[in-house]
Order: C-alpha cells, then structure tokens, then sequence
C-alpha cells in the first residue's frame, strides 16, 4: 500500500547558504552533501528530468501492487455447473429446480446443487465440482475463474496475495544488502528484472503452486521498485521541495496509473494478454543507468567522493549554474572532517531511551494498522454490487488530490490532527458501509474512504521520519516499513470475512482505524519542531506536551 516512499526522510538534511555567507571560501563549512547541492542547483532543469523519471518505476509500483486483483478477480454471481442444463439461458440456470435458493444476494447458493432436484432435502444438497459465471461485470474468465477459485477454494486469492508481499518483505533484506554493497542502481535493475521476468511469467500459470511461487518472485521488487528511485531523486532535489516531490509527482504519477490499470484489464479481457501488458512498465530496468543517478550518499559511504564531485559538476552545467571551482575541494575537505563526529547506535540503544521506544512502537502500530485499513478497503471494493472497474478508478483517482489538500494542511493543523481527522472518518465510512451496501451512496463511501486513508498513511510516514533521530532513523524506518509488509499479508484475509457474516469486513476496518485514531493522541505533535539530533533528543521529544498539543487548537509543543 501504501508502504511506497516511507524511507524518504531517513537522512538529516542540513542545509546552509555559504554563497550568501561572507566567510573565506577556504574556512567555510559543508558538512553534507545537502549543503553542496544548492551550489550545482538544486531545483533546475536536471531536477525536471529526474522528476520524469519516476513516471516508469510509479507504474511499475502501481502494476506490481495491483495487477493481480485484475487477474484473480471471480464474477460474485457463479452457480454450480450442471450438464443437464446446457443450452438454457443464464437466468434458466440460475432459477431452475437443481440450484438451491438463498436470502442473501446472489439470492442462490453459489456452492452447492441440489442432488435430486424433486427432493430438496438437506441430505440431498452436495458440493459443486465446477462452476458457471455471469461475465456481465467482469467481462473476462479470470485465473480465478478458470482454475473455480470459489466457495471452498476462494481461499487462494487471498494466500497468492499474503505470498506476494512475503516475497517483498524477502525482496527488502536481499535487495536492501545489494544496495548497500555493490550500489543502488544495480539493486533497482536486478530487482525490476527478476520482477519483470516473473510478471511475463505470470501468463503460464496453470495451477496455485506455480501461480504462488510465480508472484512471489514478482513480489521482491514489490517497494524497492519505487523506494529505490524515490530516495535517490530526493537526493538531488532542493529540501523544500522533497514532500512535494511525493504528495505532487509521484502522486500524479501513480494516481494515473491505478486508474489506467482497471480499464486496461476491462478492455483487454484476457488475464494473460493484461499479464504480459502489465510488465511493459519493467522494462525500465533495461534503461535504468541511462535515466537515474547512482545515489550520492551511497558514492559518499563507500568512499566515491570524486564519483560525486563528478556528478555535481555534471548537475551543475544541465542546470547552467557556475560555482566557484575552489567549493568543490571546500566539499571535499569538510566531508572527511565531518565523518568523524556522527553518532551511530542501533535500535537496540532505544532500550536506554523508553520514551523513544514507545514512541517508535506506537508508530510502529499506527502505520501497521493505517496499511491494514487502505488494502482492506482496496479489496473491499470487489464485495460492492457495483462495477469494481469504475469503482477502483473513482478510489485511486483521490491519490492526488489526497497528496495536495495534506500538502497545504499538515503544518498549519499539525500532524496529530492530520491523522486524527482522517482515521475518524474513514472508521465512520465504515461503519456507515455496513448499512449503505449498494447504489452510488455506497461507492461514494468506499472512495471517501480511500481519499482519507491515503492522507493518514501519509501522515504516518511523516511521524516515523520525525520522531526518530538521525542515529536510527533509517533502521528505524526500517523496522516499520516490516511491519507495514506484515499487514499487507494480513489484509486480504479480512475480506474473507464476509463468509463468515457478510457485515464482519467493514466492522474490522472501522475498529481498526478508530485503534489508529486513538494511537495518534499518545505521539507527540512534530509540526514547527527541530528533527531530534541525538538519542537524547529524541527521548526528550515532546515532554510537556498534551493530547490536545496542536498548531490547528492554538497549542504548540513545548520541548524541555
């Protein structure tokens, strides 16, 4: 879900003007590669081009996280197939004497046939073996649909799905290693390769096990496809525009693929045609070197600075920017220095800081379960008796405009309260679901839905960057990003519910998204306030503070 770009703020980001500075050039200080930047151009046109970039990768993200939807999707009218029966129109089927009736829609059993049709006994009610489908809806047979993927056997969407973000938590830990060995380019283009492999693979499943293993190997690119590309255009880009290239581009990005995605699937009406269509995005790791950088905090760490200095230079002549030759070896100098004196610790030093522990885990928590409420309510959107196609466009159309309304919002009301105010509504269109089932109230709902979640998982990846310091924010970030996967797993189980009472989905998404709400009171707000330098800082983070503490009720923090 939602899990794309939580590492965009793992890195401190100091930032000082020395051309503005009146100090020697030989005695001025740069202590980061941010405070380099700005002297090659940090907001130019090599910027621009970056930010085009991600177009390939957000579609990869996009088809990686919810392609398979499209090519598991069951009609939710099917009935038992029945020889006899041949050549009677569907509605014949459906009402004749050998299928037993039922007082929930479809308004017939989907999974059993009568033995007998003259004795409608229980003792005469059987399994069915095969199935027939009303293509009304879904105007294609799906892998689901073609291998009877129902009634006792509908289990296997649900465990291909859990199986698929398994292998991303996998794809996290080996591709997360490469990255920090051997650089992040290389992590990308293995990654998508396998990923793009996979996917044409895809098209040739024939049984679940195969089906499975298939998207688990798709799903290791699954997050690295987009946090990789991410973190590294952020790098390059000016600090004040680093959410903007989130909530602004990768959310218009994004937003115009999720809808292209159902329409494509729609009109192709073919599960194995879409497969192989949904790994033209993949292709981008051929062209991978060619359009994205190597990081320059992975060139800094493995001791590359002329590698950055190179691509400084290099940013600065696209940027048409004319720094003084001498900065370069200010850079240089002052890096070297600098290593010196950070501070580093693992997360296992949060045992000294309890304040910071707590605050992690409630994170921790709060995203976990914002990401079991955004994929439930994704899945969810197949229990409406509307066209799952329009309303899956209508819900991944919010994307954007949920990326805008928290980019002018979230300072002036804070961040509890860009959580809070989200969580709560969609924990009341959840509820509302439960009596709203049909008709366009109930689509409404279900975007509405969507629209605040996409804020709150937002406002989640803001806490976790904010409340950590610098010493373990990234692994950190990285311990609730794992968490996060986790939930995926568990999510698509919540959908199977329903067969136990049609009404116990929504009434697990709205209790799960009223937990987030109360969560969020116990962090403190992080609006105006200086990032946490130090392990201590960050155990100091917020005393004083009280529930209420935020910018939009008057109430700034008070840090002692």
């Amino acid at each position: 879900m939602k899990d794309r770009h939580i590492d965009q703020f793992t890195e401190e980001i100091p930032l000082s003007d020395l051309e503005a500075s009146k100090t020697p050039l030989n005695q001025k200080k740069i202590l980061s590669f941010d405070d380099m930047l700005p002297h090659s151009g940090d907001f130019g046109c090599y910027q621009w081009l970056l930010l085009f970039s991600l177009i390939p990768y957000t579609f990869t993200y996009g088809v990686l996280y919810f392609a398979q939807l499209f090519i598991t999707l069951t009609p939710p009218e099917h009935w038992c197939h029945i020889d006899e029966l041949e050549g009677l129109t569907m509605e014949e089927k459906i009402n004749n004497k050998h299928i037993p009736a039922s007082p929930e829609y479809p308004f017939y059993d989907t999974c059993h046939r009568w033995n007998n049709s003259w004795a409608n006994e229980s003792d005469n009610l059987i399994d069915c073996s095969t199935w027939d489908y009303n293509l009304t809806m879904i105007p294609y047979v799906s892998l689901a649909s073609e291998l009877d993927w129902v009634c006792d056997r509908s289990y296997y969407v649900s465990a291909a799905q859990s199986i698929f973000f398994a292998g991303s938590i996998v794809g996290g830990f080996v591709f997360g290693w490469l990255a920090d060995h051997r650089g992040r380019i290389p992590a990308l283009v293995i990654c998508n390769g396998i990923a793009l492999l996979a996917t044409i693979a895809t098209s040739h499943a024939d049984a679940f096990w195969n089906f499975a293993l298939i998207r688990f190997f798709a799903g290791l690119a699954f997050d690295n496809c987009i946090n990789i590309p991410l973190i590294i255009v952020m790098e390059y880009m000016a600090v004040d525009k680093r959410s903007l290239v989130v909530n602004g581009s990768f959310g218009l990005f994004f937003a115009i693929a999720t809808t292209i995605l159902p329409w494509a699937a729609y009109y192709i009406a073919d599960w194995r045609i879409f497969s192989y269509v949904t790994a033209i995005p993949l292709l981008s790791a051929i062209i991978t070197p060619w359009i994205l950088p190597e990081s320059a905090r992975w060139y800094l760490s493995s001791g590359m600075t002329d590698k950055v200095v190179e691509k400084l230079k290099r940013i600065a002549k696209f940027n048409k920017k004319n720094p003084n030759p001498a900065i370069y070896d200010t850079f240089v100098r002052d890096l070297k220095t600098n290593a010196d004196r950070q501070q580093s610790a693992t997360l296992l030093a949060l045992r000294k800081t309890p304040r910071l522990a707590k605050h992690m885990l409630i994170v921790t928590a709060y995203w976990s379960l914002t990401a079991l409420a955004f994929d439930g309510h994704v899945y969810s959107l197949k229990l409406l008796q509307s066209s799952v196609f329009v309303s899956f466009t209508l819900s991944s159309a919010t994307e954007f405009p949920a990326g805008l309304v928290l980019t002018m919002t979230l300072d002036r009301c804070g961040r509890r309260c860009s959580a809070i105010v989200p969580s709560i509504l969609t924990a009341l269109c959840s509820i509302l679901l439960l009596f709203i089932t049909t008709g366009v109230g109930a689509l409404i709902l279900a975007v509405t839905a969507r629209f605040m979640l996409n804020m709150a998982a937002n406002v989640a990846l803001q806490f976790a960057a904010e409340l950590l310091p610098t010493p373990v924010r990234a692994q950190g970030v990285s311990f609730i990003h794992i968490f996060g996967i986790i939930a995926h797993c568990v999510a698509p189980y919540i959908i199977e519910l329903a067969k136990v009472w049609e009404k116990l989905p929504m009434i697990t998404l709205a209790i799960v998204s009223i937990l987030a709400t109360i969560l969020v009171l116990f962090l403190p707000e992080t609006s105006g306030e200086d990032l946490p330098q130090t392990l201590q800082e960050g155990e100091n983070f917020g005393k004083g503070q009280k529930m209420w503490s935020m910018p939009c009720c008057g109430k700034k923090a008070n840090r002692s």
